[in-house]
């Protein structure tokens, strides 16, 4: 047997190592995937990877703010993550005046890093499988309803058992399989984060939308944070007393780069995947979720561009939320295609077949499964236009307006008794918001709504006073509501004590109206217990295979090889990026503003003093962008890529555009992560950032 083992460990070597669809549990790695790391040349243990009893990998990785990952890299709590990822926070410090999007931020003291209100970070303790203590609280006669009531109840108590707030610890239990099984993650919460370096828009943010999705890339997607702690290394509130803080572990990183075929690991908190939905789903998904965003985002991000060309004050006020819509935008428009072009249902339908054909083989055993796709079929025909309607609802109210979407979200905090510190929420609300372009915004998707909701038992009550006062004309009825309403003049909310004072406020109104047609639209639906049970069927009847949890926002890893690809029979792609290329995309290109490069950052590029070490050995270049086959999704962005010794190579930060089918069907032979290769963050930061302090921090190899 130990000779079989050996033959072949040896025959995958020679084959060359591939990556392995999936997202693991790192903390819950299995022998299989530990034997298939090290076939691959792994040099760490499994202990090295994920250890709660000392020191490990997972002790580097951090959940940044809730919407990204990242790693510390110094024993002073720096964090690496990406670009977009603390582009809010760039932003939010940028001026006309200090413009840090467009030119670049360095503290050159520690007394200079910002402050950000409301940025925090999370580490990871641990994970405990809690499903006996969720599923036995539930019976077989309850409906969808009732049993979701009941396990958010109790997840809910076994939350606040753990919950530490003097010390930041929280837990969150997420369901895996679609509610088959459910973890409890805890984690350790600093929310003392400061900026400390972010490169000029140019690099950090190089090709914008038209390169967005796309390869190859020079985008240097990085910026660098620091964690602050109290004297004591707790977690604390900002204050000018906090010190950096001292993490148990920090990650070293690589100067030696990567070679084609060489191990790649990443590390950090996708956010959403669905890859054993049903192919009713997938249809579902692309027709009601991805069309929805498609055109409604269109409608706005249209009007956006139209305020962010007609001043900087604008264009720096709107930049964030801009590259926020834009990016799942574009993202549902490739997945869309990419589905179609790989015939993923026709894919899904074949396995569907293969699944009933093995429930009905053992009728008496697997008899639960045998009705699956048919119940699939008629629900998700019955729920179409409801979901249609609340998914366009969503994209027009809940993301259209700012100050709409701001009424909406403090009316239903007063609803459910959560309101906060009012005058503080309208302070950081609408310093982001332009009312001129707000008002045209709320008027052109409440318009827009209206054209395509698919059933008239979903129309709003602002429709009959849209055509009987203002004969269809959505422009003036946004001019009367804002002219009207104190939501439209924030210096007067910010003197408000609670909502209770604002009355019949006609936007407020607007608020209340539209969510009572929300609450309309939504029921429970089986939906979800039906594709769970599918799930389910497809693990019993591969028992000897392997199956990840779709990706949930928890810690994960996954791992591949560095490699380019080939789209086309014709078209063949390296997997990194040469130093001239962005020189060439601005030279050639320069007209397309996502290309441009300012004065500083071109004139650094031409003279290429790059630093020495930070030169790749091989290619006597310095590499930019490089592709691995790892598999990751939205949310990890900022994810440490990582080598054979655990050492720090680069940041995801971008998916391909063929392979945009990937949160619902991984793609072996398209699927890569686009990474920003290590060195290259490294040289901007010394050689054209000249923050020699910041490097002096990093442990390099």
């Amino acid at each position: 047997m130990k000779r079989l083992f050996l033959s072949v460990i040896a025959m995958l070597t020679l084959m060359g190592a591939r990556a392995d669809e999936g997202m693991w549990m790192i903390s819950n790695l299995s022998a299989k995937t530990d034997s298939i790391l090290h076939s691959m040349g792994i040099e760490l243990t499994h202990d090295q990877i994920f250890s709660t009893e000392h020191p490990a990998l997972n002790n580097v990785i951090v959940q940044f703010g809730g919407f990204c990952s990242g790693s510390v890299v110094s024993p002073d709590g720096l964090v690496f993550t990406n670009h977009h990822c603390g582009y809010g926070s760039i932003q939010d410090h940028s001026t006309t005046e200090h413009d840090y999007l467009k030119n670049g931020f360095f503290a050159k003291k520690l007394k200079d890093e910002l402050p950000n209100e409301d940025l925090y970070v999370d580490f990871h303790l641990n994970t405990y499988d809690v499903t006996d203590k969720l599923l036995a609280a539930t019976t077989p006669d309850m409906d969808e309803m009732q049993r979701m009531l009941v396990i958010d109840s109790v997840a809910t108590v076994l939350q606040e058992a753990i919950e530490d707030s003097v010390n930041g610890i929280h837990g969150e239990v997420v369901p895996y399989y679609k509610g088959s099984k459910y973890y409890m993650s805890v984690y350790q919460r600093y929310s003392d984060v400061r900026l400390v370096f972010a490169p000029p828009q140019c690099l950090g943010k190089h090709g914008g939308d038209t390169d967005n999705w796309m390869w190859p890339r020079q985008t240097c997607d990085f910026s660098v944070f620091r964690i602050y702690a109290d004297k004591n290394n707790k977690p604390a509130k900002y204050s000018k007393d906090n010190v950096p803080y001292k993490p148990v572990k920090y990650a070293h990183i690589s100067l030696q780069g990567y070679q084609p075929g060489d191990l790649c690991m990443t590390f950090g908190y996708p956010g959403n995947t669905d890859r054993y939905l049903s192919s009713y789903g997938i249809e579902n998904t692309m027709r009601t979720v991805n069309d929805n965003r498609i055109q409604v985002r269109g409608v706005k991000q249209a009007i956006m561009t139209d305020a962010m060309n007609s001043s900087d004050a604008l264009r720096i006020m709107y930049s964030s939320k801009y590259a926020q819509s834009s990016n799942y935008w574009k993202f549902s428009i490739g997945q869309n295609k990419a589905l179609k072009d790989l015939g993923v249902i026709a894919e899904k339908q074949a396995l569907e077949k293969e699944i009933l054909e093995w429930a009905k083989q053992k009728p008496e055993e697997r008899g639960k499964y045998i009705g699956i796709l048919d119940s699939l079929k008629e629900e998700y025909a019955r729920s179409y236009q409801q979901q249609f309607a609340m998914n366009l609802w969503q994209e027009s109210f809940w993301s259209g307006s700012d100050i709409l979407a701001f009424a909406i979200k403090q009316m239903i905090g007063m609803a459910q008794g959560k309101q906060g510190d009012f005058k503080k929420e309208v302070e950081k609300s609408f310093k982001d918001i332009d009312i001129n372009t707000d008002k045209k915004i709320f008027a052109a998707l409440a318009k827009n709504y209206v054209e395509h909701v698919p059933d008239s038992s979903y129309l709003p009550e602002y429709v009959q006073v849209v055509d009987s006062l203002f004969n269809g004309d959505y422009n003036a009825y946004a001019d009367f509501l804002f002219s009207k309403s104190i939501f439209a003049r924030p210096a007067d909310l910010a003197q408000v004590e609670s909502l209770a004072e604002v009355g019949e406020d006609p936007i407020f109104m607007q608020a209340i109206d539209l969510v009572t047609l929300l609450y309309k639209m939504y029921g429970a639906s089986p939906i979800d217990h039906y594709e769970q049970l599918l799930g389910d069927a497809l693990r019993e009847m591969n028992r000897d295979k392997e199956y990840y949890p779709d990706a949930n926002f928890t810690l994960r890893m996954s791992y591949g090889i560095v490699e380019g690809y080939s789209p086309s029979k014709d078209l063949t792609y390296e997997c990194f990026t040469p130093s001239q290329s962005i020189i060439d995309k601005f030279e050639k290109q320069g007209s397309n503003p996502d290309y441009e490069l300012i004065p500083e950052v071109y004139a650094w590029l031409k003279k290429g003093n790059f630093g020495k070490k930070y030169i790749d050995s091989k290619s006597k270049d310095l590499q930019l962008c490089f592709l691995t086959n790892n598999d990751i999704t939205g949310g990890n962005s900022g994810s440490g890529m990582y080598d054979k010794k655990g050492r720090l190579i680069g940041l995801a930060f971008d998916g391909n555009w063929e392979a945009m089918s990937s949160d619902l069907k991984f793609d072996t032979n398209l699927q890569r992560c686009i990474g920003v290769d290590i060195r290259y963050v490294l040289s901007i930061i010394e050689k054209y950032g000249k923050a020699k302090r910041l490097i002096k921090e990093l442990t390099l190899e």
